[in-house]
Parts: structure tokens; sequence; C-alpha cells
């Protein structure tokens, strides 16, 4: 009796589980089933992309070549820079010394108008025997134009032959300057007299140092 008893209580039970098994499938608030559903579709906006996404999957094979290319020429640059920065910290031999650059003066030489109009006075003064002055005026002129060309070089106190020594005189111009200036000095401290001769002298001198073309 026992036994039966119990039989009949699974019984029940078993049927009790199956109706409520069966309410809860029916339930349509549960789900029990995955549906396979298709990925929603992306945004319009983004259509832009598909190219992009297809040039991308296009030359997807070659990427890892143009990766360490890239890390190549790059690791490349740096050893570049590193070397060049060695190189320039080394030290180097002194380049063989020559001779400083030197810029040559500029020479005096009297402009040619102002030079004939000297010529012209100081043989003015000599049709009128007046020897002395015109040599004389040949030596004052000429300093005079070399105060105006070189304002700095000629000081008041200097004597004509500290003039004479000057850099700015070429050869030709220092032996001209200093034959003037000694026949002045022969005429004014000597107590000699110039004649014709010595102005015919003088001038020639000046002249070829004015109109003759500077030696190279």
């Amino acid at each position: 009796m026992a036994t039966t008893s119990g039989l009949a209580a699974n019984t029940a039970n078993s049927e009790h589980f199956e109706q409520l098994h069966r309410q809860l499938l029916a339930d349509p608030s549960l789900q029990f089933r995955i549906e396979h559903t298709p990925p929603p579709k992306p945004p319009e906006w983004l259509s832009w992309l598909e190219p992009l996404a297809d040039l991308i999957k296009f030359i997807s094979p070659v990427l890892g070549y143009v990766f360490w290319a890239g890390v190549i020429v790059i690791a490349g640059m740096i050893a570049y820079a590193i070397l060049n920065e060695v190189l320039r910290r080394l030290p180097r031999n002194a380049p063989a010394s020559s001779e400083p650059f030197v810029a040559p003066e500029p020479q005096f030489r009297p402009a040619a108008a102002r030079a004939h109009a000297l010529l012209e006075e100081a043989d003015r003064l000599a049709r009128e025997g007046r020897f002395a002055e015109a040599v004389r005026i040949l030596l004052h002129r000429s300093i005079e134009d070399m105060e105006q060309a070189f304002p700095a070089a000629i000081a008041p106190s200097m004597t004509s032959r500290e003039i004479s020594k000057l850099q700015y005189l070429s050869a030709g111009g220092r032996a001209t300057f200093t034959k003037i200036a000694e026949a002045v000095e022969a005429s004014l401290f000597g107590g000699r007299a110039l004649n014709a001769t010595h102005f015919a002298d003088c001038r020639a001198a000046y002249s070829n140092f004015v109109f003759e073309a500077p030696s190279k």
C-alpha cells in the first residue's frame, strides 16, 4: 500500500510539473530560442567610407611591406643624423694657411679737368716769369686734391716729405710729388731761384702722372 501511494504521488507531481512547463513555454514574454538575425545595416552617412574600405582591403597584402619600409627609412635617417653629428665633433686638420686677401688701397690721381685747369694757371705764371710760383701752385693744388680725396690721411702739420710717403700714392705719383716738393723746398728754404727748365721738368712730371694710363 505504501508503495502504491508513493507511485501515485509521483505521477501527480510529474503531471503537475509538465503542466507548469507547458505554461512556461506558452508564455510569449519569455524567449527560449536564439534566433540568428542579420546584422543591422550601417547608417547611410557612412556610405562614403566604402571606397576607402575597399582600397584598404585591396592594398592590405602589401601594408606589411610598407610598414617595414617606413621603419627602415626612419632608422636610416636617425643613423645618418647620429653619424653626421659624430663626424662634426671629430677634430679636423686645419686647412693649409694661405695668404690673407688684402684689398688694394685706392691710389690718388687728380681729376683730368682739375689737372688741366691747374696746368693752365701754372703756364700763365710761367709765361710771366714767375717760375717759383708756378711750381708751388702745382705742389699746393696737388696737396689740396689729396686732402679732398683722403681727408683723414693728411694732417695740417704734415710736411711734404711725410705726404710723399702716403700709401695712397703710386710709385709714379710719389716720384712726381717728391720732385715738385724738392724744387719748392730748394726755392723757399735753399734760396735757389727756379727757372724755366725747373718749371718744365716739374710740369712734365705732373702731366705724365695725371694723363698717362695707370700701371697695372
